[in-house]
This record gives structure tokens, C-alpha cells and sequence, in this order.
């Protein structure tokens, strides 16, 4: 484990020495382990959670990550501005992982078919983007461990991984196969945002432009985008991301499952 001399708040480009020892450490496996842990727990002990007292943990961690993330984006982008004279676009929230912002807080306040497409999503999208994140924690590659920026991650992620468990293990949601098609449908609307701007502004937000860091996938993207067939790119991610949405859903089924042989429920 990194143990260099920074602050807990310190920026990435101004902790000296580190170059991402921390990613892949020990330190990374026990948070993962911890998380699984305590995730376990949770689910538990609120899995008899009444409907009423879901919804208010869903506008409560909704409320919180929007205030989370202004102070991390803000946090960071003081930094930016002030090395490179610009703010980094990459900050906007137009990613996979802050669609949840989104997703909770048309899950906590809105009403009907708005609020059943965004329960869907955290349900199914949000635990996908959430068990990415918590497993390779790519945050480690720019800041060590105990730093803010690395916390920053870990807890978000967490966060929407306990939110879309939440909501299955307390019934709170119907777990039919509607659930993904309203959940890819939420995702598919917020996606015709993102992949114009991907394409305008030479992005990859919810990495539909390149396929940025997929094994495999990442040299098919190049293949098309060099064959001047970069639009079958998204077509091609869009895949990728239903894929996995029927593989939470399928294991929602067998824990439910398993939940009520064993007279969890």
C-alpha cells in the first residue's frame, strides 16, 4: 500500500511518488470483501423493510449522492482549472455510474411510468455499473487508497449496488422480466443524450464511442471506427450493456429463489 507523504484531500496530479501501487493491493481485495460483507448484512436485516420506509431510503441516498457528487466535482474541478485553465469534461455527469443520481431521485419523488423506469434501472443498470466499478475500482490508478478521490468511489459505488438490492430483496419492485425491459428502456432514453455528444464532442461517456477498457470489445470498436463504421460502436455497447442486465436479472431469480427455500422471505 501507497505510503506517501499527502493529504486524505490532496489532488491526484499533487500526490508525489504514486503511480497506482494501490490498484490490485490487498487493500483493494479487503475493501471488496468488506463491502460484500456488510452488503450481506444489510439486505438481512432490512429485507422485511416496509414500502413506505424503502421509499424514504430511496430519496434520502438520492439527496446525498447529489450532494456528493457536486462536492467531489466541485472539489476536483478547483484543481483542474486552477493546473489547466479548463474544467475537465469528463466530470459531467453523463456516465453510466451517475445516471443513478437520476434514477433515485425520479425513483424517490416522481410518480407512475417515470418512477417504475427508474426503480427498473437502479434495479438492474445500477447494479451492473456498481459491481463494475466495486471490483476493478479504477479510481486506484489515480489516487491512493485512503484519499477522498478513492473513498469518493468506493462509496458510490457501494451505494448503488446496496440501492438496486434493495429494492429486490424487500419486494419492492415486481421481479419479472419487465424489470429489465423497463430498465434497458430508462437506459436507451438517457443514451440518446450521451451517444450524440460522444460523437460531437469526440467523447466516449458510457463508453459508446471507443468501448474504453472492454477486453475484446475495445479492438472490435477500433475495427469499425477504422472501417468508417463507428456508428455500429453503440449499437454494439447497447448490446453489451442488455447482456448484462439479463444476468442480474437471472441471478435476482436464483438468490430469490434459494431465498425462499431456505424461508428467508
Amino acid at each position: 500500500m501507497f505510503r506517501g507523504n499527502y493529504n486524505f484531500f490532496d489532488y491526484k496530479y499533487n500526490i508525489v511518488g504514486y503511480t497506482g501501487q494501490d490498484f490490485g493491493s490487498i487493500a483493494q481485495y479487503l475493501y471488496l470483501i468488506i463491502s460484500i460483507i456488510l452488503l450481506i448484512v444489510l439486505l438481512i436485516v432490512l429485507r422485511k423493510t416496509k414500502k413506505d420506509r424503502v421509499l424514504n431510503v430511496i430519496r434520502w441516498i438520492s439527496l446525498f449522492m447529489i450532494f456528493f457528487y457536486i462536492a467531489k466535482t466541485t472539489w476536483e474541478s478547483i484543481y483542474d482549472i486552477k493546473m489547466s485553465g479548463s474544467f475537465n469534461t469528463y466530470l459531467l455527469p453523463l456516465d453510466s455510474c451517475s445516471m443513478v443520481m437520476f434514477a433515485s431521485l425520479l425513483a424517490g419523488f416522481s410518480k407512475e411510468k417515470l418512477k417504475s423506469l427508474s426503480e427498473s434501472w437502479i434495479c438492474t443498470g445500477g447494479i451492473v455499473g456498481g459491481i463494475a466499478t466495486m471490483v476493478l475500482l479504477n479510481a486506484l490508478n489515480y489516487y491512493p487508497f485512503f484519499s477522498f478521490g478513492a473513498f469518493y468511489s468506493m462509496i458510490w459505488h457501494f451505494l448503488m449496488v446496496f440501492l438496486g438490492c434493495l429494492l429486490i430483496v424487500t419486494n419492492y419492485v415486481e421481479l419479472n422480466y419487465k424489470l429489465v425491459l423497463k430498465g434497458f428502456l430508462f437506459h436507451c432514453l438517457f443514451s440518446l443524450i450521451v451517444i450524440p455528444i460522444d460523437f460531437i464532442y469526440n467523447l466516449d461517456f458510457m463508453m459508446y464511442r471507443n468501448l474504453g477498457s472492454i477486453p475484446f470489445f475495445e479492438n472490435v470498436a477500433s475495427k469499425f471506427t477504422f472501417l468508417g463504421l463507428q456508428f455500429l460502436n453503440p449499437i454494439m455497447m447497447l448490446l453489451l450493456y442488455f447482456i448484462a442486465f439479463n444476468v442480474i436479472f437471472l441471478v435476482a431469480v436464483l438468490i430469490k429463489r434459494v431465498m425462499k427455500k431456505w424461508k428467508c422471505e
